[in-house]
């Protein structure tokens, strides 16, 4: 990312005025891959997106390239946002792509971003545009991530205060200045949002360990399109108590057939942003052999 790179600046629609995407790769393509990324992310911020687009470049058969957005809740915007702010300003630049010709759409999580692709497929809530396939990097459960980084005490205290808020209907009220969440986080948040991210059953809270086996099955019920789940191997936000090839496992155990991909699978020696060169190649690998079996029909129609 140390170099200048084109992209083409897509101006649509939205709920938010101004939002424009961003394209790399063949203009002309006629499938589009969407990447959104985690918590204080915003377009470019993710280096391995880079590398994604330049390895769909010289994939010419499957004829990708690569949008980013700028989201609302990008960069510290995200603590006075909600995953469904997001899934309407994704679902508007699904709608543009479908405007302008684009054929198979397939949406791409890192982080937080995984929680969008989860809050996406609750099609009854949001009415969001269908999407073809769902790629899912670094699923971590922010409340268990969190969780060592300050004392139960404490921050029990301060889950207690937003829930309080949250009761008086003040829930997009924002969390004082000093509260060492926020600081942690490094940007401000309002009740509502802290909950979500830290509180157990928040509306963030989609690949906790502690989940019950009904709520997990209800979250990977939702999907109509099939999703590639790729957890990083040595992700540094996932507790050392938790195994995470065991967790994938029972999330392929309780979802419907075909939901989650046979490709999916930890990616050996990434950190969470896939930093190491060798587990950037190895999830291209699975990226372009998914998005191949998305247009061979090999991943089963749901």
């Amino acid at each position: 990312m140390s170099t200048p790179f084109p992209v083409l600046v897509h101006p649509f629609k939205s709920p938010v005025p101004r939002q424009c995407a961003y394209e790399s790769g063949s203009s002309t393509a006629k499938n589009a891959l969407i990447c959104i990324g985690g918590l204080g992310d915003g377009p470019h911020t993710l280096r391995y997106v880079r590398t994604i687009s330049q390895r769909l470049e010289r994939e010419t058969a499957l004829n990708y390239s690569v949008f980013e957005v700028r989201l609302s809740s990008a960069f510290d915007g995200f603590g006075t946002k909600r995953l469904s702010d997001d899934v309407a300003e994704i679902s508007a630049l699904v709608q543009y792509l479908r405007g302008i010709g684009r054929e198979k759409i397939v949406l791409m999580g890192h982080s937080t971003g995984t929680q969008d692709c989860m809050e996406y497929t609750n099609y009854g809530k949001h009415n969001s545009a269908p999407v073809d396939g769902f790629i899912m990097q670094g699923t971590v459960s922010d409340r268990e991530a969190f969780g060592p980084l300050i004392a139960k005490k404490q921050l029990d205290q301060i889950i207690s205060q937003a829930s309080e808020l949250i009761r008086a209907g003040k829930e997009n009220e924002m969390m004082p200045r000093d509260n060492p969440v926020s600081e942690v986080f490094g940007a401000p948040l309002t009740a509502y949002r802290l909950h979500s991210l830290l509180s157990p059953g928040g509306d963030d809270d989609f690949f906790s360990s502690d989940l019950t086996d009904d709520k997990i099955t209800s979250f990977w019920a939702n999907f109509r399109k099939p999703a590639l789940v790729l957890p990083s191997g040595e992700d540094e936000h996932v507790p050392k108590s938790i195994d995470i090839e065991a967790l994938l496992g029972r999330w392929k155990k309780l979802a419907p057939a075909g939901v989650i991909s046979e490709l999916s699978g930890l990616i050996p020696g990434a950190s969470h942003t896939v930093r190491d060169p060798d587990a950037q190649e190895w999830m291209c690998d699975r990226i372009v052999q998914f998005l191949r079996n998305l247009e061979s029909g090999h991943e089963v129609k749901l």
